[in-house]
């Protein structure tokens, strides 16, 4: 008996050992004194890999992390910019770890992307807040124009810098205190400049892009920059109307260089969890997964921080998802105030550059955000896709060999003979990646640009979320034109939303639901790009009345529906147009209601490649002659 007592003990001491070496706590490390948070927290991940550890807790505090001691790895990141990243927080090949900040506020510096997932699993990341201490674009609120000189002029209290007429964005303060002695070099700060480029007119009203604000819209090339005083400068510009005094002249650098620096990356991971996370800016997207599997996101907040004074969270997406499988979860979340969309779920089509075989392709990419994207490996499914009509030309095929050349081409081998069957210039849509998805209880608002967009033909259900977006809330669209987003929707639930206000940027265009297959010309709209759509008990108030305009859907339900017109804003369209349908068949829209600010009908277009189309006799809207 005694023996068994000891070995008793023995063993639940070894089991209270074994399972405190499952946790580090950075408390023991000393990271509440130092200045720089980084090498503590590179050298406890390179423990936590090589002991095995689980767990790694951080004590409550504000830490500040500098690139200078942050390892490097070379990323092509799609949608962003590629290059070397550095990065505190380097997750490469861990796998069942959970990193928990305890509600800790995490303060980056500089070029520095402060999470990078790869070839992971079962990751988690909770309670914390992502900041920049200098943010990736120019806030400058207009203190006077001249609308016949084609001048404005901006108080700017973003660090800066005027060099040969342009105007440039300092990611580093000049009297930053690691500068001044040399006993603190080991936290200098990496002076990196960013060429003021692309633009948009913010309303510190609303907290949202101004009405109407293509009308200020500024040629990205071609701004002059004065210095009148310390922080006063004067910008002269191409644009059809200079921005109101009062308003803010947002600008986040120059096209194709101002994708720098994403919050979180997650590439070839699995069973992802991001809960209670605040990302209050990044220099890019908020999240960007790619080529992974199962990503939840449970109160992943893209907001502005209490008190910062700021316009701008992310100077691109909140969140994206390219060439994910599984699926993708975004619950209980708040977007809000970035330079693009709320998220993109989509594929990627590549090109067919050359046809080099009966078996084989040379393909590429198109944009230059998706220089090394990694399309496909061996084993993969995929189709060919007509370029103009975007109609698949081949059911899937296993992909039997994938050689990646350079960043723009990759040689693919079917396992089966393509001869006739594609032309150059075609896509290729990778069909094993495509995900199903739920998005629910989350709140878009006082963004540039969309709220979601979805292309996968997985089951997607969209409910119980509230969206305010300059432009559409919803877009469900592909295209082998410029970004060439793959996946045609075929099982879409849109369901208990609230639309308020959307489409107020000035895009005349736009819808507030836009299932818009893109098309280089009407004629080669002959095919059903989406399936099995449907829309249902949702509330739109909006002060411009078009809601919904469907493109080539087979089978789409508008059903239960109420539709408010509020005088927020002027509205741009003069016609009571409410729904829209092209090239569509199978489409029902019933028991809706619609009041207008005049008492009358909203209008229903259809155009002559539509068939069966149901209106019901006491629907509130009219049918539009063709």
């Amino acid at each position: 008996m005694k023996l068994l007592i000891v070995f008793l003990i023995l063993t639940l001491s070894l089991q209270k050992i074994s399972a405190q070496k499952a946790e580090l706590f950075l408390k023991d490390y000393g990271i509440e004194s130092v200045k720089d948070a980084t090498p503590i927290v590179v050298n406890a991940l390179k423990v936590c890999k090589e002991k095995n550890i689980s767990k790694l807790y951080f004590p409550k505090g504000v830490y500040h992390f500098y690139p200078t001691f942050a390892p490097d790895r070379y990323c092509a990141i799609t949608n962003n910019d590629n290059g070397l990243k550095r990065t505190p927080f380097p997750i490469i090949d861990f796998h069942d770890f959970e990193i928990d900040a305890n509600g800790s506020e995490f303060i980056f510096h500089g070029k520095i992307v402060p999470f990078i997932i790869e070839e992971s699993t079962n990751i988690s990341v909770k309670n914390l807040s992502i900041d920049w201490e200098e943010p990736f674009d120019i806030e400058g609120k207009v203190v006077a124009n001249n609308q016949e000189g084609k001048t404005f002029d901006i108080e700017v209290t973003t660090p800066y810098k005027v060099k040969y007429e342009r105007l440039y964005l300092s990611l580093e303060r000049e009297s930053s205190p690691y500068d001044t002695k040399f006993g603190d070099r080991f936290a200098i700060g990496e002076k990196n400049d960013i060429e003021v480029g692309q633009n948009i007119i913010w309303n510190p009203k609303t907290m949202a892009p101004y009405y109407n604000t293509s009308q200020y819209a500024i040629a990205e090339h071609g701004i002059i920059a004065t210095e009148l005083n310390k922080g006063l400068i004067r910008l002269e510009v191409k644009a059809e109307k200079m921005p109101p005094i009062g308003s803010v002249f947002v600008s986040k650098g120059a096209h194709l260089s101002n994708r720098l620096c994403p919050a979180f990356r997650v590439f070839k991971s699995k069973d992802i969890l991001f809960n209670n996370i605040n990302v209050h800016h990044a220099g890019a997207m908020g999240l960007i997964v790619e080529r992974s599997e199962n990503i939840t996101l449970d109160s992943f907040n893209v907001v502005l921080k209490e008190g910062s004074g700021r316009m701008v969270t992310t100077t691109a997406d909140a969140t994206h998802f390219c060439n994910v499988k599984g699926k993708v979860i975004i619950r209980n979340c708040t977007f809000e105030n970035m330079l693009d969309d709320a998220t993109n779920i989509h594929g990627t089509y590549v090109r067919v550059n050359k046809i080099l075989d009966d078996f084989t392709l040379a393909v590429e990419t198109y944009h230059p955000h998706q220089n090394g994207y990694l399309f496909a490996e061996t084993g993969d499914l995929v189709k060919i896709v007509n370029q103009n009509t975007l109609e698949s030309k081949t059911s899937n095929i296993v992909l039997k060999k994938v050689e990646q050349i350079n960043e723009k081409i990759t040689i693919l081998t079917f396992s089966e003979s393509i001869k006739g069957k594609v032309n150059e210039f075609d896509g290729v849509q990778n069909t094993s990646w495509e995900s199903s998805a739920l998005l629910e209880n989350n709140i878009v608002r006082n963004n540039r640009a969309r709220s979601f967009l979805i292309s996968t033909s997985k089951e997607v259900i969209l409910r119980n979320n509230y969206f305010s977006s300059q432009m559409s809330a919803l877009r469900i669209t592909g295209d082998l034109d410029l970004w060439n987003e793959s996946g045609p929707c075929e099982n879409l639930l849109i369901e208990n939303n609230t639309f308020v206000d959307c489409l107020y940027g000035g895009k005349k265009d736009h819808y507030v639901i836009m299932i818009d297959p893109q098309y280089s010309n009407e004629d080669y709209m002959v095919s059903k790009y989406s399936k099995n759509i449907t829309i249902r008990n949702n509330t739109f108030k909006t002060f411009d009345p078009k809601i919904m305009l469907a493109i080539s859907v087979d089978g789409l339900i508008f059903i239960n529906n109420k539709i408010f017109q509020t005088n927020t804003y002027p509205a741009f369209s003069k016609e009571n147009e409410i729904l829209k349908i092209e090239n569509s068949i199978n489409v029902s829209i019933k028991n809706n209601y619609f009041k207008s600010l005049d008492g009358g009908k909203g209008s229903v277009f259809v155009d002559q490649k539509s068939a069966d189309i149901y209106l019901s006799e006491d629907s509130v809207f009219d049918r539009t002659p063709n």
